[in-house]
């Protein structure tokens, strides 16, 4: 998987995340650019992208100089659903405490390990109901009726949101999700948009009325609750964690679930390994999210004129800090383009992020793919990617990464 200087050098000078050749494997793009420029002025995006392990270590923990206040809005631009306050994601210290305190409440480990048996339940549910369409032998889409199918019933019932709407909730997080490239479509698609913004957004309005009045065993009404030092959440901010929650806990397990089967297809040794030892589950996950990063970039954006690498960017400019560059910097994974489920990293991976705006949802995310893979790994004899990996078409997004669909053969035991 390394990039030989051969095809380095024929790698176009400019790194544009929005090329579709740099969608599909951006990763030779970042080779060449730790190499070269780390530190690299992108004019079609008016930003600066940050592809070394240290300069991205610095921009998401130093929030004094890197803020997060325009990362939402460069997101989703006027297509976010609750535009009237800033989601806990983009705001800096210590404005956002008080949501973080809030929400941790809800993403405690012991949290999540209470909804292990549940998400067991969905999967196997799920699985049940392929073999039950396709028979004990056949094919089916990885992607659609699985992967995300399975993190969207799980975060419904977590939110109290009726799981017959699941259909509806992927749909409305891809259209918001695909508002990052909303420069490039025409009026028909952004129309499209638009609507599902708005269907989103009456959604938890009706949701949160209905829970104000008869709270329930679920998230929405613990955000409604939950108190610290005497605060609670307005009703537009429990608008907006949900639906940054519908976001993350839809898109990264789906994400996550869908590149570690890209990457078994492509390393069948490791895949025999895994088959035979479930306890390596983890392990794979774990190196699936530093080598194939389902979120490759943030945004964040200078507080003053700043100096990062030796690079002079100025004030208010956008600043892209390359994730899934990071997790390959070869001064600090050894063998780093190496899919290598036994590594035992001496640096923290970047997947999820790193300072005060350290991903909550991790432990739900790896929880939510470890159930999965070890019910599937237990039911299906054989569950194998039809396509070569080089094949794989990956999703029209250059912020989130993960195969659009991905047909599989099984044999179910």
């Amino acid at each position: 998987m390394s990039v030989s200087n051969a095809v380095a050098t024929s790698l176009p000078d400019q790194y544009d995340p929005l090329n579709e050749q740099v969608k599909q494997n951006p990763y030779p793009y970042y080779a060449k650019m730790r190499a070269n420029e780390p530190v690299m002025y992108l004019p079609q995006m008016d930003a600066y992208a940050v592809a070394s392990y240290e300069g991205v270590d610095k921009v998401l923990k130093d929030h004094k100089l890197f803020s997060s206040q325009f990362f939402w809005p460069e997101l989703l631009g006027e297509y976010d659903p609750v535009p009237e306050v800033a989601p806990m994601i983009s705001m800096d210290p210590p404005n956002h405490v008080h949501l973080r305190k809030l929400a941790n409440k809800a993403f405690m480990p012991t949290k999540v390990a209470a909804l292990e048996e549940r998400a067991r339940a969905i999967a196997t549910e799920l699985v049940e109901g392929l073999i039950a369409k396709h028979g004990k032998e056949g094919e089916f889409d990885w992607v659609w009726e699985f992967t995300a199918l399975y993190p969207v019933t799980v975060i419904s019932e977590v939110l109290g949101v009726p799981t017959a709407r699941r259909a509806e909730f992927k749909v409305w997080v891809d259209d918001l999700l695909a508002a990052a490239n909303r420069h490039a479509y025409g009026p028909e698609r952004l129309a499209e948009i638009r609507a599902h913004s708005d269907q989103l957004r009456r959604f938890f309005e009706d949701l949160y009325d209905e829970r104000k009045q008869n709270p329930q065993d679920d998230l929405i009404s613990t955000f409604i609750n939950a108190e610290v030092n005497g605060e609670t959440m307005t009703r537009l901010e429990v608008l907006q964690m949900a639906t940054l929650l519908l976001i993350g806990g839809v898109e990264t397990t789906t994400n996550l679930l869908g590149c570690t089967m890209v990457e078994l297809r492509r390393h069948p040794e490791v895949y025999a390994r895994v088959r035979a030892d479930h306890s390596l589950i983890p392990q794979l996950l774990e190196e699936t999210l530093r080598f194939n990063p389902v979120v490759q970039m943030l945004f964040r954006h200078t507080v003053e004129d700043t100096e990062l690498c030796g690079v002079k960017i100025p004030k208010g400019k956008a600043v892209m800090p390359l994730l899934g560059s990071a997790n390959r910097d070869e001064t600090k994974f050894s063998d780093a383009n190496v899919f290598d489920i036994d590594r035992k990293p001496e640096v923290a991976m970047m997947s999820f992020g790193q300072g005060p705006h350290f991903c909550l949802g991790s432990f739900l995310a790896r929880m939510e793919a470890r159930v999965a893979l070890e019910v599937v790994f237990s039911r299906l004899e054989t569950v194998d990617p039809i396509a070569e990996a080089e094949d794989v078409v990956w999703l029209d997004s250059y912020f989130a990464r993960g195969p659009h669909n991905l047909q599989v053969r099984f044999k179910a035991r």
